[in-house]
């Protein structure tokens, strides 16, 4: 039976995104913070997958975005608490045409919601992703590399969080799944993948400023993309 995501707590995630404190907390802020940073200067966004809101919360006003999400009362708690002229949120219905015409979105975000996807509707999102962008738009992913340590960590969190994953996560990708995976969607060139969110986030367990500044700090290009529990595809419609 497919997960039921109306049993998530409305507003979960974006409660522990301001908590500010904590792993859990310094995770969000982290991940959000890296699809910022590649979003750059595109203005018209299509956050897919938007749960209660918190990254477009976090977006200034020179990105005109919308949030879509299956989850009805996920998107009542995004609208009441991030609603604006430039942000607009939507409940859709999952494996359907998204209701947007061709060409309507300069960046597309997927932030960690192709692993809850069967890898057939995976294809079907890309393709129709694909749709929705301009010529030279930008469609930016994330999602836990299970080729790394990440099977350890989710099980951590599995046995001592308040959220079970093993239910959710159903498509598990390493590297080389998901760059044959893109490769498979038409009018996609797509970068090659990197990997983020290292040890930064768990030292806020100890000091938040120590975390940030672990988080700030440039590595070595050597390094650079190649270590971390999340991997990272930027892809661009021809």
């Amino acid at each position: 039976m497919p997960f039921d995501y109306a049993t998530i707590p409305v507003g979960y995630y974006d409660a522990l995104f301001h908590r500010g404190r904590g792993v859990q907390s310094q995770w969000h802020r982290l991940k959000f913070a890296r699809f910022r940073r590649a979003m750059g200067g595109y203005r018209r966004h299509l956050d897919i997958g938007c749960g209660p809101g918190t990254l477009i919360g976090s977006l200034g006003v020179e990105h005109e975005s919308t949030g879509i999400d299956l989850a009805a009362g996920q998107i009542d708690y995004a609208t009441a608490r991030y609603a604006a002229p430039q942000r607009r949120f939507q409940v859709t219905e999952a494996g359907t045409t998204l209701p947007f015409a061709d060409a309507s979105f300069d960046v597309i975000t997927l932030v960690e919601l192709v692993e809850h996807l069967p890898e057939a509707e995976i294809i079907s999102l890309l393709r129709e992703s694909t749709r929705l962008l301009r010529p030279q738009g930008r469609l930016l992913l994330s999602t836990p590399d299970y080729g790394g340590p990440w099977p350890l960590i989710e099980a951590l969190v599995n046995r001592l969080g308040p959220v079970d994953y093993s239910e959710q996560h159903i498509t598990r990708f390493n590297q080389a799944r998901l760059q044959a995976l893109l490769a498979q969607i038409p009018g996609l060139s797509t970068e090659p993948l990197t990997r983020y969110m290292g040890l930064a986030p768990f030292l806020a367990a100890i000091s938040w400023s120590l975390s940030q500044k672990v988080a700030d700090w440039p590595p070595p290009t050597w390094i650079n993309g190649r270590i971390g529990l999340l991997l990272f595809a930027v892809a661009t419609k021809t």
